[in-house]
């Protein structure tokens, strides 16, 4: 049975648009007039702060983004201590940063911290179709899992949206120690499909950069997931990519 190697956040799972929607709510409960521009400043402000992190490319911290640094697990997370630490130093300074930016106390902070995680938690789910997308694929491949991210927050988000039983197999950088992009992640990915006699057949997912990197380290044709269903993603050379708006029409794309 031919092997589709699926990405999860923004690909299975909803990633950008729930942790905006989180972001508005968390922001609402410390502001209630807040609109779309108090939104994107306070990305702005996420991201910035992230980027300057002492520990943003300390092992699975490599791949988070800035809004899923702000809900990583507090404990089991497999981190150091000292790194574990620092994202909790991290949290609820990124949150006075955001509610001095909106003329509130900063004092909030700690209670807007809990409220996006709280918020963020209940807004994950699958995108639309993913569902019925994959059973129809599992009638014909084996269904794996290639994430970045860290490996305690990722297994959390598979159990709770209902993929578990739906995967045959998970690989996560923050197990294999590189991201999807690295030539070794794809190596890996390349042994383990030897050792179970298996080919892939597709990659599928949304990141240009790390999805189809990842096929093109590997030498597999992909499906660039894209709301348009056709964008300018740069393609990696002598790999085929087709593009498509959601894992619907992955199974209507696939011909093997």
């Amino acid at each position: 049975m031919n092997v589709l190697v699926l990405d999860l956040d923004d690909t299975l799972v909803d990633d950008t648009s729930a942790s905006r929607e989180a972001l508005t709510q968390t922001l609402m409960s410390v502001k209630p007039d807040v609109d779309s521009g108090s939104v994107d400043q306070a990305l702005s402000h996420i991201r910035k702060m992230w980027s300057r992190h002492p520990h943003r490319h300390t092992g699975p911290l490599t791949s988070v983004s800035g809004w899923e640094a702000l809900w990583l697990p507090t404990t089991g997370s497999g981190l150091p201590a000292a790194v574990a630490d620092s994202l909790h130093t991290h949290e609820i300074r990124v949150w006075e940063t955001i509610i001095e930016s909106l003329r509130g106390d900063p004092g909030q902070a700690a209670g807007a911290a809990r409220t996006f995680r709280a918020c963020r938690r209940r807004a994950l789910r699958l995108l639309p179709g993913v569902a019925t997308g994959l059973k129809l694929l599992r009638r014909n491949h084996a269904l794996w899992l290639a994430t970045n991210g860290l490996p305690a927050h990722q297994r959390m988000k598979i159990a709770a949206t209902g993929l578990e039983p739906l995967l045959d197999q998970v690989l996560i950088s923050g197990e294999i120690g590189v991201t999807k992009a690295d030539p070794r992640f794809a190596a890996a990915v390349g042994r383990s499909l030897r050792k179970d006699g298996q080919e892939a057949c597709l990659i599928v997912g949304d990141s240009a950069t790390q999805d189809l990197q990842l096929a093109g380290n590997g030498g597999w044709p992909a499906v660039h997931i894209c709301p348009e269903g056709a964008c300018a993603a740069n393609v990696p050379c002598g790999i085929a990519v087709t593009h498509a708006p959601s894992l619907a029409q992955v199974s209507v794309r696939c011909g093997c």
